[in-house]
């Protein structure tokens, strides 16, 4: 992160200007692509900001995922992280992040893991003061990802919308914020058609990556769809551990890419008729997201030709 970055985004603060930094320099180390491209496409004063969002978020999601941790002991760390937190963002509101966070051992760049998680935590508070985020939105975020710890699948669309609104509506519409003047509200219908891209990108991931999901024990599509679709839970693991599609696969796969474009659809209807500026990236996303629909739709919904070819 840069130095005019930070300055752009009147971020003054020492230690906050280290929290920001630190998010961009955990994010540069995961070599998280599509973090990278969204950055690029955000004015050099959103982008920490973005950082922060990012970085905040995939601790969350990697407390979530720590497989190789008892469920009760990830319930517990994940609990404790997002304590901390929500008392760091009451906190803030009236003391100055030093006083918050208290002395800190180290130096800038050279903190222990449990400061730099604490750092990122700090980064993404004044992310959510400085942007006027809703903390209802947030928690409901962090309540979804706690429920996907003990949550192996859900029943109905339905429910896998209200998981979906957490992990990725709630970011979605972060990112729409950002996307806004600074101190406007947001235009009508631009927080809906935000949750709807977000919603769609992640329905698509959900079909990529079903087979490392069920590796994990977890699967992101409604049971009802299977049941739809003449497919049993067991014969869906065992057809996708094999990498052999059947008919009820490319049923199933089918069936989700309605969805798909039934989300894409109400976002770039709302991205024409209102024409926003500053959204060009959200467009983009979606040219590339229609560009995924139409590939598997072409392979007649082999999802596994599909991840083939992108490997």
């Amino acid at each position: 992160m840069t130095r005019q970055e930070l300055d752009a985004a009147e971020i003054r603060d020492p230690l906050l200007r280290e929290a920001y930094a630190l998010c961009e320099t955990l994010l540069q180390e995961e070599n998280h692509a599509s973090h990278t491209w969204m950055r690029d496409q955000l004015p050099p004063d959103r982008r920490p900001y973005w950082d922060a969002m990012i970085a905040f978020c995939g601790h969350a999601d990697d407390l979530v995922d720590a497989h190789n941790v008892p469920l009760t002991e990830r319930l517990r760390r994940y609990d404790a992280f997002t304590q901390d937190f929500f008392r760091m963002l009451h906190a803030t509101r009236q003391a100055s992040p030093a006083t918050v966070l208290g002395p800190l051992p180290g130096t800038p760049g050279r903190r222990s893991a449990g400061d730099g998680v604490r750092l990122v935590s700090l980064a993404f508070c004044d992310f959510v003061h400085t942007w006027r985020l809703c903390e209802t939105g947030v928690r409901q975020a962090g309540q979804a990802l706690r429920t996907d710890i003990t949550t192996e699948a859900y029943d109905t669309a339905h429910a896998l919308e209200e998981y979906m609104l957490g992990v990725s509506g709630e970011p979605a519409r972060w990112l729409a914020v950002l996307l806004a003047p600074r101190g406007q509200d947001l235009a009508e219908g631009a927080e809906s058609a935000a949750i709807s891209w977000g919603f769609g990108l992640q329905t698509l991931d959900f079909l990529l990556d079903i087979e490392e999901d069920l590796r994990l024990g977890k699967l992101y599509v409604p049971l009802d769809d299977l049941r739809r679709c003449g497919l049993e839970r067991a014969e869906l693991e065992s057809t996708v551990a094999a990498r052999q599609t059947s008919q009820p696969l490319r049923d199933l796969v089918g069936c989700q890419l309605v969805r798909v474009r039934r989300y894409f659809t109400a976002a770039e209807g709302w991205l024409d008729q209102a024409r926003p500026a500053g959204w060009e990236a959200i467009r983009d996303s979606l040219t590339e997201g229609w560009s995924t629909v139409d590939r598997l739709t072409r392979c007649d919904h082999d999802v596994f030709a599909l991840t083939a070819a992108s490997t």
